[in-house]
């Protein structure tokens, strides 16, 4: 690279605007990231004394999941797009309301015996 386009680089608004930007979305990390550590500890308590964890803050959480990927995204240059509030919230499409666990899982009644030779 030649000086005059470091000094270009350097000089851009948009890498500075875009650096702003990712400082900001960092303090937001930071802060989302106690969010988190405060959702381990409550689902922990909540499943140690109910036996499975909260599923209004197991959707939550898939949510907030989200949400720190597009920052990450964002942050590490591969995503160009600012997270929310800077675009809408996208929201985890919710599977079922319960967990399910492979022993649960439903075992496919398959009555065709063709077998391969």
């Amino acid at each position: 690279m030649d000086k005059q386009a470091i000094k270009d680089n350097v000089t851009n608004v948009n890498q500075w605007t875009r650096i702003l930007y990712m400082l900001l979305f960092g303090v937001i990390l930071y802060l989302v990231m106690m969010v988190l550590w405060a959702i381990v500890v409550i689902q922990a308590i909540f499943a140690l004394l109910t036996g499975s964890p909260n599923s209004e803050i197991v959707r939550f959480s898939g949510n907030l999941v989200t949400y720190l990927r597009q920052i990450a995204s964002f942050l590490t240059y591969n995503d160009e797009k600012k997270p929310y509030p800077f675009q809408a919230w996208q929201a985890v499409k919710s599977k079922d309301e319960v967990i399910v666990t492979e022993s649960d899982a439903p075992v496919s009644q398959n009555t065709d015996t063709k077998t391969d030779l």
